[in-house]
């Protein structure tokens, strides 16, 4: 099974190390040939003192990877939420519950560590940053995943495309497949994506007309027999321990192949690793006064204390553990031992790529990973870790068989009628049994984070039938067939939001209301501005800072002007009575509701300028929430976002989320939206539901005059100022529009008017 067994005194002491690398990847390739000196020094060609040291992970000395981690539970207090895990599951509920809630957290980890099988830590002998676990990379296309793991708090990631081979018959070729490893491990001559797919289209073995039953089936419907022998086949058998016939078809459905010369791993559009290391992350998520965590600590020698101490538990183990005592069948898992290789004073490199697979029988290693590699650390020594699966030990990969499926399907029900009351919930890779990648764990852990709080259950309901009946009340006017006179025509803009609701769309709305049916366009978040249209057309296209066309109602270039013209063609549509529906008065608490509209952002390419800073944020809100129902608004998706301006990062929803937790964040609704149009119609529904608008300079100030009763606008800067734009905003809706130019004089007129 093995070649180059050798013996090598390791340095000047006496004992002896047996190595043994599989076949294909000789020391002698690497380094030089072996020798030791008359004086007992190991000698590599012309490098002294080199030499290997061979370990089994389970020797390695594990630092808890958080400073404030305890040992034992404070069986005293008392806990809104409990985690038992503190990997990725565990670790993202206990954040989203702490900074978006203000709950009281526990995590408790059986490991003495945080990070579960993502941890990593400073190998103490080489200085390299390794996994203990196994590599992980993360990659996702999922933007809401990428905004989580990077956001202010985290550490920085640093981009990085990940790429392996494989060693097939003694022959490095790519992996995952493409057009090169068809090439070196065929010996044909495919040149293009095309030639690719048309080389698959030949050797591809259709599925059954009922879809592919098993792992062996979609791989060769994939990639044909003669790849399946060589790339899949071996590695499915050593990996699961079963043959690929036996297995679900998602196993080798999961593998990617790529019919270019691509050679990266992933084609995700965010693909990256944390720059001081995925335990780095994890304790930076955590480190929040609302959480404590232990290790050390099994949640079943406790399971009757956190019953009664915790709010509610998050369970992120096997769930075969947790139902043990019904004496049900074992679900399998496959495990992971790793055999570790100490390169000292070898600061080259020992594998070709960060990771190379081993797809044949001739070991029973699946890879071996060199972590030095990733991010090109350097180091005078390297590490090579030798991965083998196995039944035995800490359970990584729920094993896709029918028998299990079915298996699980009982636990499942016990967990559902457990989660029934609310005081616990099943979650994550072994606790649903079910393989996640990493983003896929994070955005399944937001995701029922999310389902379980206000928000989240508005969202899943009554804005559900909120957005209904709009849709339903839309649809009257499409029924309006549209008018092509040119008299009758509108135009599309792709100026300013701003621009657009001050002239646009009361130009759209009073063409409609001579002419009857009329097609209208607008960039993307438009649809629901233009509620009265027959047809209305989205357009993907940037904002950008346009002057005014021609022949516009204002009669000018600019919107900046102190009076609109009477006889002109501009009547506002009434967003008052066609977004108002009774569905959001669930969320007021018997309280009136304040909208505030913030922003924070360059401004005319320089520093923001016009915002409510956090200072000003908190007299406002402690003047506000004893009487009313707060919701406060600073984001704009991407999306909607214009070429001249860019959002900025500034600290406010820390404090509010801390001090005021009553207060209704519009991004927790808008969070897990699907459609990105339903963004205005979410806030235009809940600024119906208010009479008090709270604004700054900019669009949020046109917004906030929309919708009736009062708008008390701040603004130091811009030419609202000096064109008083404000005069003519009162014809929005008859609201009553007051501005002020100093956070003082704001303060003393909201509370004033609230």
């Amino acid at each position: 099974m093995y070649n180059n067994i050798f013996f090598l005194k390791i340095g000047r002491a006496d004992k002896l190390v047996r190595t043994s690398l599989p076949l294909g990847v000789p020391v002698t390739s690497s380094v030089g040939d072996v020798t030791v000196d008359d004086s007992g020094n190991t000698i590599i060609g012309e490098k002294k003192n080199y030499y290997i040291e061979v370990s089994d992970s389970a020797e390695n000395v594990l630092p808890s990877g958080f400073a404030k981690a305890k040992d034992s539970i404070n069986t005293r207090k008392k806990y809104d939420l409990c985690t038992v895990g503190a990997g990725l599951s565990g670790t993202v509920f206990a954040e989203r519950a702490a900074t978006i809630l203000n709950q009281k957290v526990l995590v408790m980890d059986v490991r003495p560590h945080i990070g579960g099988n993502c941890y990593d830590f400073w190998d103490q002998k080489t200085g390299i940053l390794r996994n203990q676990y196994g590599s992980h990379l993360f990659h996702t296309k999922m933007k809401h995943v990428w905004e989580y793991v990077s956001q202010t708090k985290a550490p920085l990631w640093k981009r990085w495309y990940h790429y392996k081979f494989g060693l097939v018959n003694g022959t490095y070729v790519p992996i995952p497949v493409n057009i090169m490893t068809v090439n070196r491990l065929l010996n044909i001559d495919i040149q293009t994506p095309e030639d690719m797919d048309e080389w698959l289209k030949q050797v591809q073995i259709p599925c059954p007309e009922t879809g592919c039953e098993n792992a062996e089936q979609m791989a060769k419907s994939r990639v044909g027999e003669e790849l399946y022998k060589l790339v899949f086949e071996g590695y499915t058998k050593k990996q699961w321990h079963k043959d690929p016939s036996e297995l679900k078809a998602e196993v080798t459905a999961r593998i990617p192949i790529v019919k270019s010369w691509d050679p990266r791993y992933f084609s995700d559009k965010w693909q990256a690793l944390p720059g001081d290391g995925y335990t780095a992350w994890f304790a930076a998520m955590l480190d929040h006064p609302n959480i404590d965590v232990v290790i050390n600590t099994d949640f079943f020698d406790h399971k009757e204390h956190l019953e009664q101490a915790c709010g509610k538990i998050v369970y992120t183990g096997p769930i075969d553990r947790y139902f043990e005592k019904e004496g049900m069948e074992k679900l399998e898992y496959r495990s992971v031992t790793f055999r570790e290789e100490r390169h000292y004073n070898n600061p080259g490199y020992i594998l070709p790529t960060p990771v190379l697979n081993f797809p044949g029988l001739e070991t029973n290693y699946t890879r071996a990973i060199e972590y030095k590699q990733y991010l090109h650390r350097p180091s005078k020594h390297t590490l090579v870790v030798y991965e083998a699966s196995t039944g035995e030990g800490d359970p990584y990969y729920p094993v896709p068989t029918t028998r299990n499926q079915e298996l699980y399907a009982k636990y499942q029900n016990l967990a559902e009628e457990l989660e029934k009351d609310g005081k616990i919930q099943f979650v994550g890779r072994l606790a649903n049994y079910k393989y996640y990648n990493m983003d896929q764990a994070i955005d399944n852990a937001l995701q029922l984070f999310w389902k379980g709080t206000t928000a989240g259950k508005f969202m899943e309901n009554e804005f559900q039938a909120y957005k209904k009946s709009i849709d339903e009340a839309m649809e009257v006017y499409q029924q309006n067939s549209v008018n092509t006179t040119e008299e009758c025509n509108t135009l599309f803009w792709r100026g300013e939001f701003g621009m657009e609701l001050r002239l646009f769309v009361p130009w759209a709305n009073h063409i409609r209301s001579q002419c009857g049916g009329i097609a209208t366009s607008g960039t993307v978040g438009t649809k629901y501005m233009y509620f009265f249209s027959s047809q209305h057309t989205i357009r993907d296209i940037k904002r950008e800072f346009m002057l005014l066309p021609d022949n516009n109602p204002f009669k000018s270039s600019t919107v900046h002007m102190s009076k609109i013209p009477e006889d002109t063609a501009w009547t506002p549509p009434n967003f008052v009575d066609f977004f108002r529906r009774p569905e959001f008065e669930t969320l007021l608490n018997g309280k009136p509701l304040v909208v505030i509209l913030n922003k924070y952002n360059t401004e005319w390419h320089d520093t923001p300028a016009n915002y409510f800073s956090e200072g000003t944020l908190n007299k406002m809100l402690k003047y506000l929430t004893p009487k009313y129902t707060v919701l406060y608004k600073r984001h704009t998706a991407s999306e909607f976002a214009d070429r001249s301006s860019t959002e900025k990062d500034m600290d406010e929803k820390e404090m509010i989320r801390k001090k005021y937790p009553d207060v209704l964040f519009f991004e927790d609704f808008a969070d897990r939206l699907d459609d990105v149009e339903d963004s205005n119609l979410l806030l235009f529904g809940f600024m119906s539901q208010s009479k008090r608008f709270l604004t700054v300079q900019g669009g949020t100030a046109v917004t906030g005059s929309f919708f009736g009763g009062t708008n008390i606008i701040l603004i130091k800067k811009g030419k609202e100022i000096k064109g008083r734009d404000y005069n003519y905003f009162h014809r929005f809706s008859n609201a009553e529009v007051i501005e002020r130019k100093t956070d003082e004089k704001f303060l003393a007129e909201m509370m004033k008017q609230m």
